[in-house]
């Protein structure tokens, strides 16, 4: 099981795009407001097959937009710290794509939300998901690439190792 994170524009869904036409099967939740119990949601995943899994975004997310897009968080943090835990047991790695602020801006320029969003959020939720990659670390293994140096192939290529393992 393979997670995609970070900031909008970094290169996510073309990664997951990738993985999903060699044989990994795609989950996307998005927000949903409506939705109180986010904790079951993410342990439901771990009763499927999990090997061939890959996420376009997860509960990672929730805990860096949560807290600085709408003020709350959906998860506590004992409740991320055993998504974490049950995760690393079904062999989850999380891959961390990141980006200059610049980059994904011009990436993002015929999204206005995304872009306003990021023009005016990116450095507070690029120190979140530092700090919750962070903490994350200790708990479950983290591949992070930066999709503006690196190329699409090789981050493509540097992913597809962990789904050949």
């Amino acid at each position: 099981m393979i997670i995609i994170e970070g900031l909008d524009g970094v290169g996510k869904t073309t990664l997951v795009d990738y993985l999903v036409s060699n044989g990994m099967k795609k989950y996307h939740f998005d927000y949903d407001e409506k939705n109180k119990d986010l904790f079951s949601k993410y342990m439901v995943v771990l009763n499927e097959d999990t090997s061939s899994i890959v996420f376009d975004r997860s509960f990672v997310s929730e805990m860096v937009y949560g807290p600085i897009l709408r003020n709350n968080c959906k998860l506590t943090l004992e409740q991320y710290t055993q998504l974490l835990q049950e995760y690393k047991k079904h062999e989850a790695i999380i891959v961390y794509l990141t980006s200059p602020k610049g980059v994904l801006l011009s990436r993002r320029a015929n999204d206005l939300k995304d872009y306003n969003m990021i023009d005016k959020y990116y450095e507070l939720l690029n120190a979140r998901y530092e700090e919750i990659m962070d903490y994350s670390s200790v708990f479950i293994d983290i591949l992070t690439l930066d999709s503006h140096k690196m190329g699409k192939e090789e981050i493509q290529n540097n992913t597809k190792k962990l789904f050949l393992k």
